[in-house]
């Protein structure tokens, strides 16, 4: 999946094209959606200093899908722990905005 728009220019890794997948299969899409959405913007991004997402939005019936989610976040350069506690990477927020359309666009294609 490749996505650019006026600001953004980057490309899913086939790890996290493979993850989307099972994320899809798992039905939990447009909980990773709102967690990416509404957690991990660009004001998240000043800065290499922790910051912390609302660890409800971490919370699956199963824990196979929080490691999941962790693990997809983890890939677009952001540190996420099961606390909610996050620490960006270098440059993280162009992979973190592509995974947020390609959640995006999933959650639209799947209802």
């Amino acid at each position: 999946v490749w996505v650019q728009t006026q600001f953004v220019s980057a490309e899913l890794m086939e790890d996290q094209l493979l993850l989307l997948l099972e994320s899809l299969d798992r039905k939990i899409v447009s909980q990773q959606l709102k967690l990416v959405r509404t957690h991990l913007t660009l004001a998240s991004f000043q800065g290499e200093e922790t910051f912390f997402v609302d660890a409800r939005l971490l919370s699956f019936p199963h824990e196979e899908e929080q490691m999941l989610t962790i693990a997809l976040v983890q890939l677009s350069g952001v540190q996420l722990q099961e606390d909610g506690s996050a620490v960006p990477g270098d440059q993280p927020f162009e992979a973190v905005a592509a995974l947020f359309v390609a959640l995006y666009a999933l959650s639209l294609l799947s209802g």
